[in-house]
């Protein structure tokens, strides 16, 4: 099965990476960093507990320039797992960090030059 390639953005939040994406319209976040921020194990077992289309793996590029194999999370399964199966109070903030820093920054359009 070949999967996707994906190069993905960095964000940090407390000196800790995200690694996101956009595939289509839609973000997606690397469970390896979602686990690292939370500090909670989100393993095969926890992605099972999401839908099909909240989970998927796919091919990172990592810091050196090689491609990893990872899970990766949509943006409603971040909110599954913040809010259901790994849930903390801390969690608010750091979902109001993904929706307003991680995804706008995604989703904006660099301006053109003329």
């Amino acid at each position: 099965m070949n999967l996707p390639e994906i190069t993905p953005r960095i964000f940090l939040r407390h000196q800790r990476q995200l690694r996101a994406f956009l595939m289509g319209h839609e973000a997606w976040f690397s469970t390896r960093d979602l686990r690292r921020l939370l500090n909670a194990n989100i393993d095969r077992r926890t992605l099972f507990r999401l839908c099909d289309d909240q989970h998927r793996r796919v091919r990172l590029r990592t810091a050196n320039g090689w491609f990893e194999e990872e899970a990766v999370v949509s943006e409603s399964g971040l909110h599954d797992l913040l809010s259901v199966y790994c849930y903390h109070p801390e969690n608010r903030m750091l979902r109001r960090w993904v929706s307003h820093e991680v995804v706008a920054g995604l989703r904006e359009v660099p301006a053109q030059a003329n």
